[in-house]
């Protein structure tokens, strides 16, 4: 999101460099009329207009600075809409040039990346959205907002320089007046701003996407990160039940095959890339990062394998229906579509992610089913990596994401407990047999599933502080760390967890307060505290 304020802000700029004095009167109120766009969607980006999260029975007032800023904003439009008035009476204002239209588009981004993270409804899709309900995230955004309003007081300083009417320059110097005084009071009254959501992302939408061999293996981080918000999404819909497909037991021990595997080979191209690092604190932060994930890729398999012998009888892929899927099935008149087979879109994604790992370290032909084979040269991997610390920092993404996976997954088995079953002889994933007995999921079993994920949480968070510390060894930085803490923050203190500090000292050992245990005990009778 600070990209976004960052180009709208230089092409302002870059219009207030160029020299405006020679342009005719009708082209100069167009400008103007382009400025006033601009300030317009400035003031759609304030407040309650910005789509931040709210509670749907009260709207969020308007701050402080928010208000002289809106106030600040109108004393400006008019102005300008005074100085149009003069440079063309009969309001025959001369074409649109363009000149800013890229700066409209850029804050156009910004409420579209807020709004990508919330539904029809505005509820949240993703943690980060409750990011944007602290003062802190509404003083940044009207401090950034202030900072495009000064520029655009820059050009039209520029507009009044040769306007040739006394009205039109007066008016385009009050304009310029109130624009500074909104940026200078903005300023004050904004410095405890989090300048952090200046790597607020934008929300991808969960659908499957391939890697395919024909994809450069320079943009391999670049596409984990995308995958990695992808991921990140569908956890947080699983975890409040608002995902149009559903993750099931089959989709969860699939997604933990595929993660384990992830480990493995982001730990093992660490090591490989470790071995052509010249400065020991690099090559050691390396290392240790690859440790943290081969033990995440262990913790990981551990939730696979805890599926083993459970069955989800509510998940079609387990009983595949009859008649087979894609027909339809008649009910009393009714067309009724035959629940899908298909696996989750965060299987996929998983997949993918393993991929696009695959592909960086043995090359763009590499697929799962195929043997490790030979790494490609280190030099080739970091430099399609951006640097060692570029890769540490894309495996960084890798076990955040994780995290919230596994942070989503006891409360999906807890949806599905209704529909667990156990099988007494030894379950065989291949198929059901007609004689075969099945008895309903014993709560300890659902504890053992859960207590899995909770492994898999602690782990990722050691892997996560272990990958920043060899992102910072190299002085590369992970902006997006302080988000995710937060993020997580904010996920473990909505389920009612321990307040946990997530991933912000990367030497601190993380406690196991992220285990939801009360999510499984003490809420269930027959089952003592």
């Amino acid at each position: 999101m600070g990209e976004l304020f960052d180009v709208a802000i230089a092409r302002l700029d870059e219009v207030a460099r160029t020299p405006l004095a020679f342009i005719a009167a009708d082209e100069r109120a167009a400008l103007a009329g382009e400025v006033d766009g601009l300030l317009l969607q400035v003031q759609k980006g304030l407040g309650p207009r910005a789509y931040t999260p709210t509670p749907t029975t009260e709207e969020r007032e308007l701050t402080a600075a928010e208000r002289n800023l809106d106030d600040c904003l109108d004393l400006a439009r008019k102005s300008l809409s005074t100085a149009r008035r003069y440079l063309s009476p009969q309001g025959y204002e001369g074409q649109a040039s363009g000149r800013i239209a890229s700066a409209v588009q850029a804050l156009g981004a910004v409420r579209d990346t807020i709004s990508s993270h919330l539904g029809p409804d505005r509820a949240a899709l993703t943690p980060y959205a409750y990011l944007l309900r602290h003062q802190k995230a509404f003083d940044y955004l009207a401090r950034r907002h202030s900072e495009v309003a000064w520029a655009a007081g820059r050009v039209v300083h520029r507009l009044a320089q040769g306007a040739g009417h006394p009205g039109a320059v007066d008016a385009f110097n009050q304009t310029r007046a109130s624009l500074d005084h909104a940026s200078v009071y903005a300023r004050a009254s904004t410095r405890e701003a989090d300048h952090d959501l200046a790597a607020f992302p934008t929300a991808l939408p969960v659908e499957p996407v391939q890697a395919a061999a024909t994809d450069p293996t320079s943009a391999v981080t670049a596409r984990l990160a995308e995958d990695g918000e992808r991921l990140s999404r569908a956890a947080y819909t699983a975890l409040h039940d608002r995902a149009e497909q559903r993750l099931s037991g089959s989709d969860l021990q699939q997604i933990s095959r595929w993660n384990a595997m992830g480990r493995l080979l982001a730990g093992r191209t660490l090591l490989h890339v470790a071995e052509g690092a010249t400065e020991g604190a690099v090559r050691d932060g390396l290392k240790e990062a690859a440790a943290a994930l081969r033990e995440s890729s262990k913790a990981w398999k551990g939730a696979a394998e805890a599926w083993t012998r459970v069955v989800d009888v509510g998940d079609p892929r387990e009983h595949p229906p009859l008649p087979p899927p894609g027909l339809a099935q008649v009910q009393r008149g009714t067309v009724v579509s035959m629940p899908s087979t298909d696996p989750h879109p965060a299987v996929v994604l998983s997949r993918t992610s393993v991929v696009r790992l695959g592909q960086l370290l043995f090359g763009a032909q590499w697929t799962p089913e195929q043997p490790p084979g030979e790494a490609r040269p280190t030099g080739e991997i970091v430099a399609d990596a951006g640097g060692a610390g570029g890769l540490a920092a894309a495996a960084y993404r890798l076990s955040a994401t994780g995290w919230q996976m596994a942070a989503a997954a006891p409360w999906v088995v807890r949806r599905a407990e209704a529909g667990l079953v156990t099988d007494s002889a030894n379950y065989r994933p291949a198929g059901l047999d007609k004689g075969r007995r099945f008895y309903p999921v014993h709560p300890r079993q659902v504890e053992v599933l859960t207590g899995a994920y909770s492994a898999v949480m602690v782990a990722e968070q050691k892997g996560a502080a272990a990958l920043l510390t060899a992102a910072q060894s190299t002085g590369t930085p992970v902006p997006r760390a302080m988000l995710d803490a937060a993020a997580h923050r904010s996920i473990a203190q909505e389920q009612k967890w321990v307040t946990v500090k997530p991933v912000q000292a990367p030497s601190r050992v993380l406690p196991r307060a992220h285990v939801p245990t009360d999510l499984v005990i003490g809420r269930r009778p027959g089952l003592r505290q």
